[in-house]
């Protein structure tokens, strides 16, 4: 029931016996033969003989494939034991030392592993000390690859955005056109029921959240937000808020609901506490949120208990309104404050003078390493150049700040601006953030790059294509399954009427940044998630009317 109201065989076998008198012997001529059982025929084996070798045949065979394959996989299982038991003894000896455990760029750095492990991935907890529990101990992850789409989930009109409840294993896509919220069931990808309609609750919904505590699901739109109370009969309560949402997401703290919307010069933040049915503003100290076009969203610091927003500047100069920056959110007191500011230039130019960035440059994806307490944002930099007549040139940075006292690094791309920074997310399997930057010339001008950062030290980089075009969440355009270590990226299709580009998925080894065959091609999928508990990926065609599901194999 989806209610609305409205608030804010068979013979048998043996030798030819011919049973004669003693006499002396026959002489044998070509015209005279003893008569057998077998002298009306020539010498050979029945139809029936034949079948029954065929058979045993059969069976020994398939004694031996499996015998064999037994060993295969026994020796594999050894391999993976074995390899584990090396990491386990790696970390235990990393945290001794160290009183924390360790990614595998750490146990290498430390002299506890001479390469990369082959069978099993790493992950650390959040707050990556020593000891038992999620947040502290360290986890090993049997690696497998990815399997290729497993049937289509049909969905309303112009899906745009989904999420997954790990704990139901469940999945909710949001359907822009249609006004509904398709219900998939994790264990057999099928549809649950009819969609959920979200008619008189919200209107153009485009982001979607769910609170695995709870399962509640919220819903944002251009005129408020819709929570969908799936433990009673998928009521549909309406929340207002005051401006089209773009960014949506459910703390893993508290399970409070956060949701910003509105543009640069106004900005609108609040949130839902867990369970409750009206939002709660947060005052912003000043106004600048980045716009969804760019990509909104918050990140979570568990660990010390803050929510994260990038600021966009409003106008240029020196003051907080004209900075780019971060907002930083106490998911304790939901105060807000300027955490970070960096000083804005509409554009680098003989005027350098000294740090800026460009305006209007920084994306709404915030990324944080709660390990290192960084918190990572994505723009454009002016740097000195000597080679110019203007005496400065912009580069793509990633800017790694520490939110405590303020300092921060800047990472500069190599390239400049070849590559443009667009997205980012963090694992713990690795201890790193991915930054995912559109540029290059490949993938037939639609190029693109995964770079690893750990910490303010720029590590690998694995090419893919640039973003897909297709209707969807900038920011789930990229998605990262921990379990595996792995990166996908939704990737277009084509380019200058040429099928260059190849669509799908791209796919990129988290530790090493070796990429796999792209999957899923040559659609286009518009947003992705995942389900670390059943290692799948889920990722929306919008032009299909559909969500592939990418699931591991064995390997």
């Amino acid at each position: 029931m989806n209610t609305v109201t409205r608030q804010g065989p068979a013979r048998a076998l043996g030798p030819d016996v011919t049973h004669r008198s003693k006499e002396a012997p026959t002489v044998m001529t070509p015209d005279h033969r003893l008569f057998t059982p077998r002298a009306g025929r020539q010498d050979g084996f029945t139809l029936i003989e034949l079948l029954v070798t065929i058979v045993i045949l059969g069976v020994l065979a398939a004694i031996v494939v499996f015998s064999v394959k037994g060993i295969g996989d026994k020796g594999r299982e050894n391999a993976v034991a074995a390899d584990a038991a090396t990491l386990r003894t790696a970390e235990e000896s990393y945290c001794a030392k160290y009183g924390r455990y360790g990614t595998i760029d750490d146990l290498k750095d430390g002299g506890l592993l001479t390469g990369e492990p082959v069978y099993n991935m790493v992950a650390v907890g959040d707050e990556n000390k020593c000891g038992r529990g999620e947040k502290s101990s360290f986890t090993l992850y049997a690696t497998s690859p990815m399997e290729g789409a497993a049937g289509e989930i049909r969905t309303g009109r112009n899906p745009v955005d989904l999420a997954v409840d790990e704990k139901a294993d469940r999945v909710y896509v949001v359907a822009s056109d249609s006004n509904d919220v398709t219900v998939i069931d994790g264990r057999t990808d099928t549809p649950i029921g009819s969609p959920i309609n979200l008619s008189g609750a919200v209107s153009n919904p485009t982001r979607i959240a769910v609170d695995t505590g709870t399962g509640q699901v919220y819903v944002g739109g251009t005129d408020g937000i819709a929570i969908i109370d799936t433990a009673h009969g998928n009521r549909v309560t309406h929340v207002d808020f005051p401006a089209p949402v773009s960014a949506l997401a459910v703390s893993p703290e508290n399970g409070d609901a956060y949701v910003a919307g509105g543009s640069s010069g106004s900005s609108a933040v609040a949130y839902i506490t867990a369970g409750g049915s009206s939002a709660t503003p947060i005052p912003l100290p000043v106004a600048g949120l980045v716009g969804a076009a760019n990509g909104t969203d918050f990140s979570f610091d568990t660990t010390r208990h803050a929510v994260y927003l990038a600021k966009n500047n409003v106008g240029t100069g020196e003051s907080d309104a004209a900075a780019i920056g971060l907002f930083a959110i106490s998911t304790k007191t939901h105060e807000a404050r300027l955490a970070w500011k960096f000083r804005t230039k509409s554009a680098c130019g003989s005027t350098y003078g000294g740090n800026f960035l460009e305006a209007l440059s920084v994306r709404g994806s915030t990324v944080v390493d709660p390990n290192r307490n960084l918190v990572y944002l994505l723009a454009k930099r002016c740097v000195p150049d000597g080679t110019t007549s203007t005496g400065a040139k912009t580069v793509a940075t990633t800017i790694a700040v520490n939110p405590t006292d303020g300092s921060s690094t800047a990472i500069d791309d190599p390239v400049g601006m070849t590559y443009v920074p667009l997205t980012a997310a963090y694992t713990s399997a690795a201890g790193s953030v991915y930054v995912y930057s559109r540029g290059g010339t490949h993938c037939g001008g639609n190029g693109g790059r995964i770079s690893q950062i750990v910490g303010t030290k720029p590590m690998r980089q694995a090419p893919v294509c640039a973003i897909s075009s297709a209707t969807g969440n900038l920011t789930h355009k990229m998605a990262v399954l921990k379990n595996l270590n792995r990166i996908f990226v939704a990737q277009p299709y084509g380019a200058d009427g040429a099928a260059v580009a190849p669509g799908g998925l791209g796919v990129a080894d988290g530790t090493t940044l070796l990429t796999q065959s792209a999957l899923g091609t040559p659609r286009q999928f518009g947003s992705l998630a995942v389900n670390n508990k059943t290692a799948k990926v889920y990722a929306i065609d919008p032009t299909d009317k559909t969500v592939a599901v990418f699931r591991t194999g064995s390997a």
